[in-house]
Parts: structure tokens; sequence; C-alpha cells
């Protein structure tokens, strides 16, 4: 089955921003995306640039992994290093496929350089394995593509724009973040250092329903979808015996919308164990949720 390789194109040693913000967030959504398509059967490794002292390091990662396709996702400061590695693995051979949230609110941009193959928009888990079909079935081609919801492509030197793959609407169905592909304990290690405190992300929401004008269009759509209150807690109790933390940040982009959800969320959370003082990706705004005590008590 075809190899993958998926890219965290952030360089610290290369941004002062990011050195300066002092919180070095792990590549959730490709932890996310290694674990579907591990599940699938596929062979599935992680370049994180993060501690990594520059792009030529992602040449190494490549002769190691001599991966069939490379993904590497972006964000708007990270367009150009993304693109930087995207040259690299197209000169390796690999099919280069980006993705995230740039990606999804520009795919033009990306497709113009000829060094991608495909920009995966949206939701990406079920349209990468669907990519990784068929490159094993050797049809990734115009044909198959022009099929293919979740995806932009090149025609006649232009990028064509397919629909939205429709999301994975029970969350519960996504396998647990593959956090064993990175090095985890440095990470907590330089945020215990710089923030007198060791700290992990969780993801408990996708989507979100309020479609402000300011906001781009969302990676996860408009959709608001929530995990189970079992599911969360579950993850957090294998959080709290894996690894060494002491808080957890979710980062959801809304959060409190549902009371009863809350409400059974931290009756699983005490039942299995599982507290851990958290924070929000944004100040908590709701001062009548469950557990809030224990945010508070930091």
């Amino acid at each position: 089955m075809a190899s993958l390789l998926l890219a965290h194109p952030l360089f610290l040693a290369l941004s002062p921003d990011e050195q300066a913000a002092s919180s070095p967030y792990f590549p959730l959504g490709l932890l996310y995306l290694a674990a579907w398509v591990r599940d699938a059967g596929h062979d599935v490794a992680i370049f994180d640039g993060t501690f990594e002292s520059g792009p030529d390091a992602f040449v190494a990662a490549l002769d190691r992994h001599q991966p069939d396709v490379v993904g590497v996702s972006a964000l708007l400061p990270t367009r150009s290093a993304a693109l930087d590695l995207a040259a690299k693995a197209a000169a390796h051979g690999a099919v280069v496929v980006l993705g995230g949230p740039d990606p999804t609110a520009d795919p033009a941009a990306y497709l113009a350089d000829e060094a991608v193959d495909v920009v995966v928009h949206h939701e990406g888990e079920q349209t990468i394995e669907r990519l990784l079909q068929l490159v094993d079935a050797g049809r990734l081609d115009g044909d198959t593509l022009a099929l293919e919801p979740g995806v932009a492509w090149r025609q006649n030197g232009r990028a064509v724009v397919n629909e939205p793959r429709p999301p994975i609407e029970n969350l519960d169905e996504l396998p647990l973040p593959a956090r064993d592909l990175i090095d985890m304990d440095r990470y907590l290690d330089l945020w215990e250092d710089q923030n007198g405190y060791s700290s992990m992300t969780i993801s408990t929401t996708r989507g979100c329903p309020y479609n402000c004008d300011w906001c781009t269009d969302s990676v996860h759509g408009d959709g608001f979808r929530q995990r189970s209150p079992e599911s969360v807690a579950s993850e957090m109790a294998s959080l709290k015996a894996t690894f060494d933390i002491a808080r957890l940040r979710f980062v959801d982009d809304v959060d409190g919308i549902d009371r009863t959800w809350f409400e059974q969320w931290a009756s699983e959370v005490e039942a299995k164990d599982a507290t851990i003082p958290f924070e929000a990706l944004n100040d908590l705004e709701r001062q009548d949720l469950p557990l809030l005590d224990v945010r508070d008590s930091l």
C-alpha cells in the first residue's frame, strides 16, 4: 500500500515570532490524519519541523522514509516554507499534496506552484485516504480527480476546485491522534521550561455554526459536531496515564454551546479519574460550566 509522509513546515529556529510566543503546540491536525491513514493500513510517518534546524532536514526524512506521497500542511505564515518542502518532495519523486487552513482558503495559490500535484481542502482524513487508494491503483490522474470531492487540481494549467467532501459526522469514529509519531517529550519539556508548566492540546469539536463575516472558510466547515463526553473523558484518562502533564488546552473554535454535554462530560471525567486542569483556545466567557473550579484554581 502507498506510504505517506506528512510534514509540518514550522521551524522554531527560523521563526522569531513563534519563539517569542513560547507556545509550540503539536501539529494536532496531522496527528489525526496520520492515525486515520494508519488505521486504513498505510505506512505513515511525520516530519515535524518544529525542532529541526531548517528545511534541509526534510531531505534526510525523504531519504529515510522513501514515501510514495508527501502531504504538507500549511498556514498562511508557513506558506513559503510549505512550498519549499513541496519542491523537495517533488524532486524526490513523490506525489505532493498540500492541505490545511491556507490551502483550503486559497487552493489556486498552491496549485500555481508546479511542485504541488493536488490540494486537499476542508476536512482531510477521508480525502487523503482516497488519494492513497488512487495512487495504489495507479489512477491518480485528471479523470479520477475530476470525480473526487475535497480536492483541487490542475486542468490545462488552471486550478479546478471540486466540491468539499461531506465531513465525518460521528467524531467518535476518529482514532486518537498518533502522538507516538512525534517527540512529545521534547514539546512538554520546552513548555515546562518556557511557561512553568507542561501542556498538551486536545480537540472535542469540529466546525462552527456562526458564519461570522470576518472568519475565512473553516477547514471543518459550518456544521458543528462534537465528540461524545465518554470519548473525550477516555482520551483525557489516557493522556493523564501516559504523560506527566500539568494542563490541557482545548483547541476548539467554539465551546460551551451545549450545557447538557458539559454536565455529562464532567460526570465522565470524574468517574474515570481523568480530571486535569484545563484552558480553552480563547477566554471562557461563561461562568456556569462544570470543572471551572479546576481551571480557576491554577
